[in-house]
This record gives C-alpha cells, sequence and structure tokens, in this order.
C-alpha cells in the first residue's frame, strides 16, 4: 500500500467545502455555538453559546460579567464555530474570526430578544426574556474578517470564497 495514500484522502477531506446555501441553512439552526475570545495572558477562552447570524455579522448574548463579554471589549477580537447538519445531508463546520463588538443598552436588548426567539417558543418567549433580560445584559456582535467552512461528508473538492 502506498504510504502517502492517507494523506491524499486528508487532503481530498479537508478540501471539500459546503455550499453558500448550506452554510447559510446552518447558520440559521437552532444550534449551539464556540466562541473563542482572547485571555490577557494570551490564552484563549472557550465557551458555548447561542446565537443569531444577521447580515453577515454573528451575535450572542451574555452577562457583561463574564470572561468573554470582558475579553471581547478589552482586545477586541473573537472566533466563533458552528457545527451542524445542512438538508443535504451534508455535516460541516463553519468558523469565523473577527472584530468583536459589545453592544451595550437598548441595541444589546432588542438584539438578545431577536436571539432568544430563535431557540425559544414563542409562547414562552416573554418569559424568557424577563427572567434572562436582566442578567444578560449586553450582545457581542462579530464582525468576520475571516470565514472557513469544511465538510468531510464530500469527496470532491468545492472552491469557496467568502
Amino acid at each position: 500500500m502506498d504510504a502517502t495514500a492517507p494523506l491524499a484522502a486528508a487532503k481530498q477531506i479537508y478540501r471539500a467545502h459546503p455550499t453558500e446555501a448550506e452554510i447559510a441553512e446552518v447558520l440559521a439552526m437552532r444550534l449551539a455555538a464556540t466562541v473563542g475570545t482572547l485571555n490577557e495572558d494570551g490564552s484563549i477562552h472557550l465557551a458555548y453559546v447561542i446565537f443569531l447570524h444577521e447580515e453577515g455579522r454573528l451575535y450572542f448574548e451574555t452577562a457583561s460579567i463574564t470572561r468573554k463579554a470582558r475579553n471581547a471589549q478589552a482586545r477586541g477580537r473573537a472566533s466563533m464555530l458552528v457545527q451542524g447538519r445542512a438538508s443535504t445531508g451534508t455535516s460541516l463546520m463553519v468558523a469565523a474570526e473577527g472584530l468583536a463588538t459589545v453592544i451595550t443598552g437598548s441595541r444589546a436588548h432588542e438584539i438578545n430578544e431577536r436571539l432568544r426567539a430563535k431557540y425559544i417558543k414563542p409562547e414562552a418567549l416573554d418569559g424568557v426574556n424577563q427572567a434572562w433580560g436582566p442578567l444578560d445584559d449586553v450582545a457581542v456582535e462579530i464582525d468576520p474578517q475571516t470565514w472557513r467552512s469544511w465538510t468531510s461528508s464530500r469527496s470532491t473538492s468545492t472552491p469557496r470564497s467568502r
């Protein structure tokens, strides 16, 4: 057996990309995402979040006292990773890296309510907003400078730029 065969197969798998439609579908799903922010000592802080994707930007809600909010405020950078399965059956991952802005006040409240509406049944939304609204007092916006996506469920590469 050729010793380079596993490497060639890995290259083929990691060069496969989902379509724009598959990416949009997964970003619209009710999934948890992993957000990464940079700690003061240079290490990475990771946390699970629920998220909203609107007009090419990603949002997550949190409390202003959390490490992820403090890191985003102090260093202005964040990344997010979402994993899901499109209706085509394609399993994919989407990563975004970019500028992070901590949003406060009424704008944060409006974003957080839209975000919760993505995940919570309409009949329960008011109660959740009343309970979580005072706790999660900020929204963090990620303005992606870099998007990456990949899938291992295809055997051919589809070039994609975003």
